[in-house]
């Protein structure tokens, strides 16, 4: 999310409400609060989902928020600091440098989605923190692949989506055959140091998202360009990564093992996850998705740290790969051991 004027100002109210020692604010509540100021400074009111977003991106870095896990109000979750003499700083520039800083911003805000858009923001974070001066610009390292392929394509795909132009898209799934279709193309995302296209295929009116590094090619095609209704900002709020399923998402329980329970509490699997139970040697969360593969393969990826405790169906799923895991991995041994 952009570090903006709206984005600063509902961080300023969440950093007052979780300094209020005197009242206790649920989540709804704070979504009150930020429309509340919202409103009065004449911008459009936010989602839930949003404020969710809002309170996971201070818990990370630069502000590194800390926040009452076990305050509750019956099974609903209550906001405030650990320590309610805690604050964020967001202020430390003068009011001229910080609205130029804004207006440059706001400019910036038109190319959402472009990499160097990504740094930017980055760098603003420093700035907001009081952390970048002069003498720390050798200290400071930013995660970036140049040589990534595919990036050559995203200059030319952002215009062409500006430009609401209709493409012949050419490009090659791993492991597969390569596929010609026309799209209309409509948004970039990035996932796992990844881009994908975000696009309409014009033949089945379905979705497809395409790997920025398994595009071979595209050309323009003269058919007049199909706008969508759908909001590409809120479409993947349901999931983690890329690929939307056609289901409703659903609460899935996750035991976490004591030593993962920094890692996933300081960055989130996703920005509906919520704290269930703590003890000394583990957690449960609770996070609110639509089970995909990207899905599958960060539970994976947390070996024997994670386990699925419900729903039954999904808990299955996940036993299956497993299984089949350690089918493979026994017949491969079996076979070096003939050998």
């Amino acid at each position: 999310m952009p570090v903006d004027k709206q984005v600063l100002l509902r961080y300023r109210v969440l950093n007052e409400c979780f300094r209020n020692r005197h009242r206790e604010y649920t989540i709804d509540d704070l979504v009150n609060e930020c429309n509340k100021a919202l409103r009065a400074a004449g911008k459009p009111d936010v989602s839930k989902r949003t404020v969710q977003y809002d309170i996971n991106e201070l818990e990370g870095e630069p502000y590194c928020i800390r926040l009452n896990e076990n305050l509750k109000r019956g099974r609903q979750r209550l906001y405030r600091y650990v320590n309610t003499d805690d604050s964020i700083s967001l202020y430390r520039m003068d009011d001229e440098e910080r609205d130029k800083i804004e207006d440059a911003i706001f400019v910036l805000k038109k190319f959402k989605g472009e990499p160097i858009y990504d740094w930017v923001r980055n760098v603003l974070m420093q700035v907001e923190a009081g952390l970048f001066d002069e003498a720390t610009s050798s200290f400071v390292s930013f995660q970036t692949n140049p040589d990534l392929k595919g990036l050559e394509h995203f200059a030319p795909l952002l215009h062409a989506i500006i430009t609401k132009r209709v493409l012949k898209l050419t490009y090659t799934p791993f492991g597969k055959d390569t596929i010609i279709e026309t799209i209309y193309p409509h948004y970039l995302k990035q996932y796992n140091d990844r881009w994908y296209l975000i696009a309409i295929v014009k033949e089945s009116g379905k979705i497809g998202n395409y790997p920025l590094d398994r595009i071979d090619g595209f050309e323009d095609v003269a058919l007049p360009f199909k706008d969508s209704d759908i909001d590409f900002d809120e479409y993947f709020d349901d999931v983690i990564g890329v690929t939307v399923n056609p289901e409703e998402p659903v609460d899935i329980f996750i035991k976490v093992s004591r030593e993962s329970i920094g890692y996933v509490k300081t960055k989130p699997l996703h920005l509906t996850q919520h704290t269930m139970e703590e003890h000394d040697d583990y957690m449960v969360i609770k996070i609110n998705v639509i089970p995909n593969y990207e899905l599958d393969s960060k539970i994976l990826s947390f070996g024997t740290a994670m386990e699925i405790l419900s729903p039954e169906s999904y808990r299955a799923h996940i036993a299956e790969k497993i299984h089949a895991m350690n089918e493979k991995y026994t017949d491969n041994a079996e076979n070096l051991h003939r050998k």
